[in-house]
């Protein structure tokens, strides 16, 4: 793969870098929200976050409201990471998306990117998770089992003395 052309960050990207660089050394569970309008720098915070979460060892998950969003910010992690990176949507075969988990879980896909599912994804050593979007209403799954993404990604955080950031231009309350 072809080595990611990495920005510069902007000053304000720097101090949330730096403030995310802190809480992701220190095996214990945070959160905390990232306020931007869509195209104000989000992605570009979460891809330099999660260059430090796999020097340090650990996996990251990028939570994406719909599949029509994956393409297009998969390949900006493909981008930068290549092979570590697994996609899961309900856009994949099962058998497409038992080779991702699998990926997951053997270790090799340290990065994955999806829709609410994706939240369940095996990861061993979780070190950060990212719900872009929050407020979003198809983070809610309908029918049975009923759960809130979001909720479990925090609930997963906690159990995995991971860092949970949500991204958002207007914050669920």
């Amino acid at each position: 793969f072809q080595e990611a052309k990495k920005h510069l960050l902007t000053a304000d990207q720097s101090k949330i870098h730096k403030v995310l660089q802190k809480h992701l050394g220190v095996n214990q569970f945070s959160s905390m929200l990232i306020h931007g309008v869509t195209g104000s720098g989000k992605t570009e915070i979460y891809l330099n976050a999660i260059s430090n979460v796999l020097a340090l060892g650990k996996s990251a998950l990028v939570l994406v409201p719909e599949i029509g969003l994956t393409p297009q910010i998969s390949q900006q992690f493909y981008d930068w990471f290549g092979s570590k990176v697994a996609i899961l949507h309900s856009g994949l075969s099962e058998g497409e998306r038992f080779d991702q988990w699998r990926r997951i879980h053997q270790g090799k896909a340290r990065v994955a990117v999806g829709t609410r599912s994706a939240v369940f994804a095996p990861f061993h050593k979780l070190g950060v998770i990212f719900v872009d979007e929050e407020q979003d209403g198809s983070y809610k799954q309908e029918e049975s089992p009923r759960y809130h993404a979001r909720d479990v990604a925090i609930m997963r955080g906690k159990q995995s003395d991971a860092l949970v950031i949500l991204g958002s231009a207007t914050p669920s309350l």
